[in-house]
Formats: C-alpha cells, structure tokens, sequence
C-alpha cells in the first residue's frame, strides 16, 4: 500500500521471501515436510496391502487414485487405470447389479460395511473374483467413495471343497457320526439320523456317544481307546431312538489339525444285522445238515439189520423164490450205500462243513463207519 512506510513495505517482502524472523516460510514449510512425510507413509502402508484400494470419483466414477495392489491384480499401468471409470473394471454380468446396489444403499455408502461380491477383470480379461466394501467420504467439498477389494478366490476353492466334502458325507449309505473329544456329537449324517431312527440329523447333534449302544460304556470306551490309538473297528450293538437294539460295526478315529494335535472324533457306523442273521442261519443250517447227515447213517444201519434178517432167512429156503427175494435185498443194500457215499464219504460235503460249519461236521466215527462198510456184510 502507498500509504505503508518503506520500512513496513521492507519488512512484509522479507517475511513473504523468508528472510524475516516471522517469515511465513520458517513458519510453515517445516509441517508441511512433515504433513508431506506423513502422507508418503500412509501410501507406502496402503500399497504394501493385499487388498486393491480404489478412490472414485463421486460425480463421474471416474478412478482418482488406486494403490499399488490394484495394479497387480488388475495388469494396469497408473495411467490407464485413472483413465478409467471404476465400473468399466466390474465384470459386465454384474455391471447392472452393482449400479442397483448404489442406488439402493444410497446414505447407508457413508457407514461402514457395504459389502458386495463381484469378479474384477483384469487388463489380460480374466475374471478375479472380489468382496468388495464401499464408502462415501468427503475430502474438501469434493465427495468420494473408497472401495477396498479382497481377492477371495481361495476362500471360493476353499468353501466349494468343504461344500463338496460335506456333500459326499450327507450322500454317504453309511452312518457318520463326528463328536469332540469329550465324546459329545457335533455332527451326523442324514444315514446314521436313518438308521439310529431320527428323523432329522440336528437331533442327533448335543448327545453323547454313549446313547448309541446298548453298552451306554461303550461310548466311553471307544472314546478313551481312540484318545490313545489311531483308530478303532469293533463290532457291538446300537441302539435306537425307540430302544431296540440292532448289530452295527464301529471304525473310528481321531481328527488331527497340522500339528498333530487331536481335533475331534470321527465314527463310521455299519448296520451290520442282515450280516449277522444271515451268519447264524448258516451256522444253523450246517448243523442241522451236520445232523441229517448222521441221522442218515443211524437210517443206514436200521434199514440194513432187517435186511440182514431177511437174506439170512431167504439163503435157509429152498425155495425158487429165495432167489428173487436176495436180488432184492442187494439192491436195497446197493441204494443204502450209494446213499452213504452221496451224503457222507464225499469229498465235497466234507470240505464245504469244513469251511462253513464250524464243528458241524459230523464225528469220524460216523465217516470211519461208513467207509468200512462192505456190501459183502450181507
């Protein structure tokens, strides 16, 4: 000003050029080299995230800065991608949805938590796919939304293999049962809620495994052994919702995470009573043919001591017809040892009881009878 004295004049030029003891140069260079440091850290930190971080433009969505992530995963130079509007990087099936959910969230972009799924596409076209959380800020007058994006594509591969790991569980015709370490249930397969007569699965979860045997200590047998061994397979009895017992066979074993540490317990559960019946119908059985083939034997003799009477008799008369009556008394003798051979010496019926009739054979004395036994004893 005109009005000003040079000495003022001299003294304001040498504050705007810092030459002044109140130079606004000393004044404020100094925090705003340490405003500028700080902010190079923040970029630094943000770029040395996994996630992308994108800043867009409210107004145009139009890219106003971006990270160092977003340029891996995206393929892009800085450039091209502040060229860009952010929903060009969304994948066109999903460009439509996305433009919905902002018009739908509207304020609720300013809290935090908006989160959506959708694949981003990359500079080479593939599809990455993303979880990405929005939110409006205002930096000045100007407003903004910052979207952080995280690749999820493990946690995709990770979930469709426990989707399909638990498919194959649910799908299983025998029963599973996962309990802690405690013995208590965590999970049961649709099969085991079947055959231990629940209707639904959930209803198994909570209870101990002894409510599954007849034994109630049966559950904490299995339990104790499988805290100290590897595995187990046992054959017992179960029990039903209704309390009737059934034959099941248990394997079991223990659940380690990487470190080897026990996680829970896992039970594989056969109904094993068609198995059993059928096993003590045929031990029944080749007893009983054990006994008829004896019984056989004791016919044999009781046919062939008439028949001795008869021929004695028949070889005293002399008679035109004693003749006839000792042909057929022989051939009586020959059907009773062709029977004794059919039912008794052969070799098959001896290896079948052998191999399927545990002490259903019938005694050497009874074999030993019939293999001595000489047609010419009539």
């Amino acid at each position: 000003m005109h009005s000003e004295s040079p000495e003022d004049r001299d003294a304001l030029r040498e504050k705007i050029i810092g030459l002044g003891e109140t130079s606004l140069h000393k004044s404020y260079y100094p925090e705003l080299q340490s405003r500028l440091a700080e902010l190079e850290r923040f970029r630094a930190l943000l770029d040395q995230t996994y996630d992308a971080i994108f800043l867009i433009r409210a107004d145009t969505g139009k890219l106003a800065d971006i990270n160092a992530s977003a340029r891996q995963y995206l393929g892009y130079s800085r450039e091209e991608l502040l060229a860009k509007p952010f929903i060009d990087l969304i994948s066109p099936q999903q460009k439509a949805w996305l433009v919905e959910f902002v018009q739908k969230s509207g304020d609720q972009l300013s809290k935090p938590g908006q989160t959506f799924t959708a694949p981003l596409v990359s500079r080479s076209g593939t599809e990455i796919p993303m979880e990405i959380t929005v939110r409006s800020v205002t930096f000045g007058a100007e407003q903004y939304v910052v979207a952080v994006a995280r690749d999820i594509t493990d946690r995709i591969r990770t979930e469709r293999e426990l989707r399909i790991k638990e498919s194959a569980l649910e799908s299983s015709t025998n029963g599973i049962l996962i309990a802690d370490l405690t013995g208590a249930v965590m999970y049961a397969n649709r099969s085991c809620a079947a055959m231990f007569g629940y209707e639904r699965a959930d209803a198994i979860a909570g209870r101990n495994l002894e409510a599954f045997f007849a034994d109630p200590t049966v559950g904490e047998k299995v339990t104790v052994h499988l805290l100290a061994n590897p595995a187990i397979v046992q054959e017992t009895v179960g029990l039903r919702s209704n309390g009737s017992p059934f034959h099941i066979q248990i394997s079991g074993s223990v659940v380690q995470n990487d470190a080897g540490q026990p996680l829970c317990i896992m039970l594989i559960v056969m109904d094993i009573t068609d198995r059993i019946l059928n096993e003590q119908m045929k031990r029944e059985t080749y007893a009983q043919l054990g006994k008829n083939i004896e019984q056989f034997a004791i016919l044999g003799d009781h046919i062939r001591n008439p028949l001795q009477v008869i021929v004695g008799y028949a070889e005293m008369i002399d008679d035109p017809f004693a003749k006839r009556i000792l042909e057929q008394a022989r051939r009586i003798d020959d059907l009773v040892a062709e029977l004794d051979r059919g039912w008794v010496e052969s070799a098959n019926v001896r290896q079948f009881l052998r191999r399927h009739g545990e002490g259903v054979e019938p005694s050497e004395e009874v074999f030993f009878h019939f293999s001595n036994r000489k047609q010419e004893d009539i």
